[in-house]
């Protein structure tokens, strides 16, 4: 092992196929994005009252800035982890780990806040046929707690989500959010009334908010743009990414800001903006389309459907985006490998798994049913990913500006020396900025919980990095290329037993049984004379086989290792043990034998030696009296 805590080196993983092209961008871009109006047009309207759709097109324009420095840095650093991958190129691990650690509880608020809006939009449709109730108090809560217990099963057992069915998700939400406002634009469209409406600080105008109001608003329309990263995320497994990303983050960018703007303007034609961000903050879609006077009994069904479907594919990508990250941090020494531990079975990171469900349900249960509650948390850890974006992409273009990439940010300054900065992250900046600190400044809730995790994300690192012996800054990670290494699978151990003496071969198959979660079985072969028939009694023989194999049952349920016990009657131990391997499929065969043996060559173990060399399986030949493996 190296001595350097400022170096490791590990095994070159194999890179993941890059499949994925433009349109299954778009469609997870805009599912994961497209997804957020249903529950973020409420909250935007009980601040921002009729300027809603000013302050949504003010929040668009941040993501279009966001979006372009996602663009360049997704493409020019094409590897999974987002934010945290950006800030390690541009600053140090714990820079990155700052930066990774608020987008690991943005994908826990967009967990906990997608299945917390599900139960409202059921509502519409349950109220149908006379049923109701799901979104109100303690059954609200109990359905939310059950939606992500339900999500953590799947995803522990590998239930994975195609590309076709997100594209196909994505496209139905599309088109019904579309038809909103088509149908909305010819049946209750009234510009002129939202229009003067836009107002901001009017105090003759019911419908106008102050500035702290509009900005609060503008703060909480940031929530509906988030999502971005979920295209990040996938980069190192894009087609093409120069070209993809840029392209997919495009259509996203003008389809979702289109598309809001005009939901925001028929909902306030029919709708007042104090009816919607309180009767409706937890369903807004469905609360406008029940006021249309076509119509609104059959998309009121179908709305609460497409948006329950659409939530509930978002939660599982919040879920989904937890467990990815994490690998990212490990894979960079950032967290614990525990965390990245996988299941015995399904091979997928149960405990992070289980872990980051277990806090999104503490938080949903904490947020006491209150939405905003989530939704300025949500901002708090958006907008720490945001800023380390933009901040990387600046310094980089200072620090590095010989670096390829193969797109860049438009609308450069030129700075000196061949160095540009490109005036929409410096924009990004600013914005991701303000709206973190207007949220740590007047939201005394997200502000401490907010502080309270990153502060215990940040002790976790260095009390992780103290353990293990390495730098805190700076960890330079090098990936060595070993062609020949191939993971051992071991699904079944056969061990010899002994009727006497030490007992470290057996516990050397049982440790190895359970590092690899394999079937352990021991053997005692009773050895017959040719003089004798193979089923001929042998009672001292039989007795001292049976003394054996009920050592190893006694060692074996001291270390809770189930085991198979065989006592087998052959000619000869080798004989034995090689249609033993060769009828049960054994891949180790693990054999000990005493020190004295070695010593003057007893017959077992020049058996051994030749079942050793002609063995179909492994052998592992164990010396007793020192552990020493041969």
């Amino acid at each position: 092992m190296s001595d350097s805590s400022s170096h490791v080196v590990q095994l070159a993983k194999r890179s993941l196929k890059r499949v994925i092209g433009t349109s299954e961008l778009f469609a997870i871009g805009y599912g994961d994005i497209g997804s957020s109006i249903y529950y973020t047009l409420g909250a935007t309207a009980l601040y921002a009252l009729g300027a809603t759709p000013l302050a949504l097109l003010l929040a668009g324009f941040a993501f279009l800035c966001t979006a372009q420095t996602y663009a360049e840095m997704s493409t020019t650093f094409s590897e999974a982890g987002g934010t945290a991958t950006f800030a390690r190129h541009a600053f140090n691990d714990l820079i990155s780990f700052i930066a990774g650690w608020g987008l690991l509880l943005d994908y826990l608020l967009t967990l906990a806040i997608s299945a917390f809006t599900i139960p409202p939009y059921l509502d519409q449709i349950l109220k149908h046929v006379g049923l109701h109730g799901l979104s109100t108090g303690y059954m609200h809560t109990v359905f939310v707690i059950g939606i992500i217990l339900a999500l953590l099963v799947l995803n522990i057992v590998g239930i994975k989500s195609s590309g076709r069915v997100s594209w196909m998700l994505a496209l139905f939400t599309l088109v019904t959010q579309a038809g909103v406002v088509i149908l909305g634009f010819f049946l209750v469209l009234n510009l002129p009334f939202v229009f003067e409406h836009i107002r901001i600080g009017v105090t003759s105008d019911a419908f106008a908010p102050t500035w702290g109001q509009f900005w609060k608003g503008t703060a909480m329309a940031m929530v509906a743009y988030t999502g971005i990263e979920a295209v990040s995320q996938l980069s190192a497994e894009t087609k093409s990414p120069s070209k993809s990303i840029p392209r997919a983050m495009g259509w996203v960018s003008v389809v979702v800001m289109l598309l809001y703007f005009g939901l925001s303007t028929v909902g306030l034609s029919v709708v007042s903006p104090h009816e919607l961000g309180t009767t409706y903050i937890e369903d807004p879609i469905s609360g406008i389309v029940t006021h249309f006077p076509i119509g609104g009994q059959i998309l009121g069904p179908w709305v609460g459907l497409i948006a329950a479907v659409i939530l509930l594919i978002c939660a599982n990508a919040g879920l989904i985006g937890c467990s990815r990250l994490i690998f990212s941090l490990g894979t960079h020494y950032q967290v614990p490998r525990f965390f990245a531990k996988l299941h015995p079975r399904f091979q997928t990171p149960y405990v992070a798994l289980i872990l980051f469900s277990f806090v999104a349900i503490v938080i949903v249960i904490w947020s006491q049913n209150q939405m905003l509650l989530l939704a300025d948390l949500y901002n708090f850890g958006a907008q720490i990913a945001f800023f380390f974006a933009h901040l990387s992409l600046l310094v980089l273009r200072y620090k590095q500006p010989e670096l390829a990439r193969p797109y860049r940010a438009p609308f450069n300054i030129p700075i000196g020396k061949g160095r540009t900065v490109p005036l929409t992250a410096v924009l990004g900046l600013l914005v991701s900025a303000s709206v973190w600190i207007l949220v740590v400044i007047t939201k005394p809730e997200g502000r401490i919980a907010g502080c309270v995790w990153m502060v215990m994300g940040v002790l976790l690192y260095l009390a992780y990095r103290k353990k293990a012996k390495l730098a805190v800054n700076r960890l330079l990670v090098e990936d060595i290329h070993v062609p020949e290494y191939r993971a051992m699978k071991i699904k079944n151990i056969l061990v010899t037993a002994q009727p006497y003496g030490s007992t470290e071969a057996l516990q050397t198959a049982i440790e190895l049984a359970q590092q690899h979660h394999a079937q352990l079985t021991a053997v005692y072969v009773l050895e017959m004379p040719d003089t004798l028939l193979l089923d001929e009694k042998m009672q001292p023989q039989e007795k001292l086989g049976e003394t054996a194999l009920k050592r190893v049952e006694a060692v074996c349920r001291e270390h809770q290792m189930p085991v198979k016990l065989e006592l087998v009657r052959a000619r000869s131990l080798e004989f034995a043990l090689t249609e033993l391997v060769r009828d049960q499929h054994h891949d180790l065969v693990v054999v000990g034998a005493h020190v004295e043996d070695f010593k003057f060559g007893k017959r077992g173990v020049i058996q051994m030696e030749k079942f050793f060399e002609e063995s179909p399986c492994r052998v592992l030949l164990c010396k007793e009296e020192d552990s020493n493996i041969l």
